[in-house]
């Protein structure tokens, strides 16, 4: 498995970004206000990596007091961080779509001053769960002898 490429992350991003910045153009009207609660889930996946990073870590280290860690277990939580971080730049890129729109249209929606809040919460929630999905990444690298 190769390591996930910047590239990657912002292709996914930039694509993901302007088909919903379309799309909202197209069905912003309908929506309903965002629940300001809805981006507090990707902040606790992201929290959870963070500890299973440092789990991770310290059990490859060998640290006292730490359990050995099976290789398929490093395997496993490799996959679970490319998978999370292309997750949140796909997320990144709709969060930052919703932010824009409703900056630029902030006086022509009732609702567009609230949803720019939940979208810069959102966006700052993807942007930490693809940081912390990159660090486990490179906590599950195998290092060369």
């Amino acid at each position: 498995m190769r390591p996930t490429r910047a590239a990657e992350l912002v292709i996914a991003g930039v694509v993901t970004g302007v088909l919903a910045y379309l799309l909202l153009g197209w069905t912003y009207r309908s929506l309903p206000e965002l629940p300001r609660t809805g981006p507090l889930s990707v902040f606790v996946v992201a929290l959870v990596e963070l500890q299973t990073a440092d789990i991770t870590r310290r059990r490859l280290a060998g640290r006292p007091g730490t359990k050995p860690i099976m290789p398929i277990t490093v395997a496993r939580l490799a996959v679970l961080a490319k998978a999370s971080s292309l997750t949140a730049a796909v997320m990144a890129g709709g969060w930052a779509a919703l932010l824009g729109y409703t900056a630029a249209h902030y006086d022509e929606f009732g609702t567009a001053g609230a949803d720019l809040i939940t979208a810069g919460l959102g966006l700052g929630s993807a942007v930490a769960l693809l940081a912390v999905a990159l660090l486990l990444e490179r906590v599950c690298r195998v290092r060369r002898r």
